[in-house]
Parts: structure tokens; C-alpha cells; sequence
């Protein structure tokens, strides 16, 4: 129904972004990652939406890349995941965490969203596992995935958050041994 919003940021709070649209003012619940980057862009913004229709609200789900929306929507299917578990989920992981999570069973890993425990967990694998296969993140990288994963992985093991070390991984290419070793390089852990 509505499919995307594009306008000027009117207010930026916890959860959430206010969109001026032409004179008509949108809440569009996002993760903390997406209101980040709103917030720092000038002039116009662009996100796109999801509409949840409930019989006691009407919210507005806002993502900065496709990938983001279509896991969204996965997590939606799953029996007892609804909007705010399915974000909180995303505000976890990135998108290529998350599936490689899943695509591996790692329950454990997926208790760390608020809202969700370990029998959600079990479901959230049983019901995506071959549905939800790691794809290319949202940058649209050329290295595989898996690859891309194993590093972000490595760097979650060393005890970096998961935001600091997706940032760090931004422009690091090759295996995932010069990916990781680039990402320490960057965050000042060993010497180039």
C-alpha cells in the first residue's frame, strides 16, 4: 500500500522518525542504524515501508535497503514474531548476520533481540532456515556473503558490536583473513 516515503525528517526519536511528506507528517518505526543515517543526511530522505495493518493500530516500518524490508517480511511469517520483534531483530543484526544465524540454526545468537527467547529462536529456524539463504549485503559488495559473514563473525567473536564492525569491514576486501586483519588494522588492534 505504501511502499516507500520520501521527505524531510521532522523529528527523530527513540524507535522512530517523523517524515514531513508533502505537508502530512509520518511515523515510521526504523532501527536505531536507519534513524542514524537519516539523521545525518541533508535535505530530502528516502525509506522504504512496510504498512501494518492491526485491528488496534496502523504503523509504518521503515528500511533503508531492500534486503532489510524482504527479512522483514520473512520474520513476519513466523508464527509469533510480530513487527516490533521482527525490527528488533534487525536492530540486532545486519541483515547478512542474521541469515547466515539462521541458515547455521544458531538459536542462541538470535536470543540476543529483545523479545526473543530461546523456543522463538527454535521456530524463527525451523520455519526460515530454507527460506532465508545469506545474500549480498546492502552495499552491494562483490565478495560472497559467506565470506563477508565469516569476517563480521570473527569480528563479533573478538568482542566488537556488531554496528562498529560492520563499519569496519566497509572497503576491506579479499579473503576473510585479510578482511578481519583490515578491520583490526582500521580499529587500531594490530600494526598493517
Amino acid at each position: 500500500m505504501i511502499a516507500g516515503l520520501r521527505g524531510t525528517l521532522l523529528q527523530r526519536e527513540d524507535d522512530a522518525v517523523v517524515l514531513d511528506v508533502r505537508g502530512v507528517a509520518f511515523r515510521v518505526y526504523c532501527t536505531p542504524n536507519t534513524i542514524a543515517h537519516l539523521a545525518a543526511q541533508p535535505g530530502e530522505v528516502q525509506v522504504t515501508t512496510r504498512l501494518i495493518l492491526r485491528e488496534d493500530d496502523v504503523s509504518l516500518y521503515g528500511f533503508l535497503h531492500p534486503e532489510e524490508d524482504r527479512l522483514f517480511g520473512l520474520l513476519l511469517s513466523v508464527s509469533g514474531v510480530g513487527p516490533r520483534v521482527a525490527l528488533a531483530l534487525l536492530s540486532q543484526f545486519s541483515p547478512g548476520v542474521l541469515a547466515l544465524a539462521v541458515a547455521q540454526g544458531d538459536e542462541r545468537q538470535l536470543t540476543q533481540a529483545s523479545g526473543v527467547g530461546r523456543k522463538l529462536a527454535a521456530r524463527i529456524v525451523l520455519e526460515l532456515r530454507d527460506r532465508l539463504k545469506p545474500a549480498a549485503s546492502a552495499d552491494d559488495s562483490p565478495l560472497p556473503a559467506v565470506a563477508e559473514d565469516e569476517a563480521m563473525l570473527a569480528l563479533l567473536a573478538l568482542g566488537l558490536p556488531d554496528r562498529q564492525a560492520q563499519e569496519l569491514l566497509v572497503g576491506a576486501e579479499g579473503s576473510v583473513e585479510e578482511r578481519v586483519r583490515h578491520a583490526l588494522t582500521k580499529a587500531g588492534r594490530v600494526r598493517g
